[in-house]
């Protein structure tokens, strides 16, 4: 199956945030399974709400790099999302008490929101050719 860059991008995104949504949930390494806030890995501060927002995230990528328009929705829904909760973060560190959004989260959602953006509007959407081998 030849897949866009963009395909690409939605399931490699689709992923990691999935993969973080699940270690998020392991307390052995700074995790939550609850609404109490915790560092994930000593540095990045999570919930269970935050959790499963990363799960959303990651199932809903790797969904959507099936199909070439659903991925460049997916790279700019939640790359404008994430830039949102980037900025947002940089002045309240907790919005409603529901989802800690501080520290190093900020710049983590303003690069992974920009990435995801620049390919949902105007990276490279044709399939890459098939490589030999």
């Amino acid at each position: 199956m030849s897949r866009s860059l963009v395909q690409t991008v939605a399931l490699a995104f689709g992923i990691i945030y999935l993969l973080v949504g699940v270690v998020g949930l392991v307390p052995l390494v700074g995790g939550s399974y609850t609404q109490t806030n915790s560092n994930l890995l000593g540095f990045v501060p999570i919930n269970l709400l935050h959790n499963i927002v990363h799960l959303i995230i990651g199932i809903a990528g790797i969904a959507a790099a099936g199909s070439l328009a659903r991925s460049k929705q997916f790279c700019q829904l939640f790359g404008g999302v994430l830039i949102l909760i980037g900025i947002v973060g940089i002045f309240v560190n907790n919005p409603l008490n529901l989802i800690p959004i501080g520290g190093f989260d900020i710049v983590i959602h303003l690069v992974t929101g920009g990435i995801l953006s620049y390919f949902g509007f105007v990276g490279a959407t044709r399939p890459r050719a098939a490589v030999a081998g």
